[in-house]
């Protein structure tokens, strides 16, 4: 008994050294292998089913991440960052249930009210589902708690964007330069959305111009043919070809010197 548990907390840290290097197949390759043991350590087995529903989760295995999630939450329903994950996996799981998903980052937040990737990503999903103003305040409370991180604002950016916002929007990115004016982040961040703005706005002139124009087709630049009258003249040359030279006669085959042959 005392071999086989050493052999759990072996292969559990085994898996877990590779997860945490990037090693992810062969972090699947343990941590699978030890799910598959019965009578498995309650602690052992909650973290080997969550880091692989993480890993399934990076691998877009939607399925089954759900599944292993499934099975940490089993072990442990009220850790945070088990309904946060379980919530990704809804939410991008081929025909998703949106719901679900919302109803997982409802509850991660109330475990944990200030991971901000978890409001970022409830506040995306309640302004998809309709429901703006809880999304928003979703996204501003992300931006209290972390306003030094670009990705969060972008985030909140993104919200006011999409629900035809863009004076808040601007005025977001702004105010997030002020506070930060010395990290090239933000500055970048200001550069991206001034860019797509400008694109906008040229994508909205052209529907305005022809409301049959794709927004989304390529432009084709006009390419206009010079007319006959501004076409240059050809150039005539007055002197006749040249004469090539004659190639040079053969040579005669030389001749042996019979004297040296003998």
């Amino acid at each position: 008994m005392h071999v086989t548990i050493n052999l759990f907390d072996f292969l559990l840290e085994t898996g877990r050294r590779y997860h945490e290097a990037g090693r992810h197949r062969d972090a699947l390759v343990v941590l699978t292998r030890l799910s598959g043991f019965r009578e498995v350590p309650a602690e052992v087995a909650e973290e080997a089913q969550a880091r692989l529903g993480e890993l399934h989760l990076k691998r877009r295995r939607f399925v089954r991440a759900r599944r292993h999630l499934t099975a940490a939450l089993r072990h442990r329903p009220d850790e945070a960052r088990y309904h946060y994950l379980m919530g990704l996996a809804c939410q991008e799981e081929d025909r998703g249930n949106l719901e679900r998903a919302a109803g997982h980052y409802r509850r991660s937040l109330e475990l944990d009210a200030t991971d901000t990737k978890c409001l970022v990503e409830f506040g995306l999903l309640a302004i998809r589902l309709g429901r703006s103003e809880e999304g928003l305040a979703r996204l501003r409370e992300a931006v209290a708690i972390a306003p030094d991180d670009p990705s969060v604002t972008a985030k909140l950016v993104k919200g006011l964007r999409h629900l035809g916002k863009p004076d808040e929007a601007r005025a977001e990115v702004r105010a997030a330069l002020f506070r930060n004016p010395r990290d090239p982040r933000f500055r970048k961040l200001w550069n991206e959305y001034q860019y797509r703005e400008l694109r906008r706005k040229q994508q909205a002139g052209r529907l305005d111009r022809d409301p049959a124009a794709d927004a989304d087709e390529p432009v084709l630049l006009p390419f206009v043919r010079p007319s006959a009258a501004n076409a240059p003249a050809p150039q005539v040359r007055q002197d006749g070809p040249a004469t090539v030279a004659p190639p040079h006669p053969p040579r005669a085959p030389r001749r042996t010197d019979q004297r040296n042959v003998q």
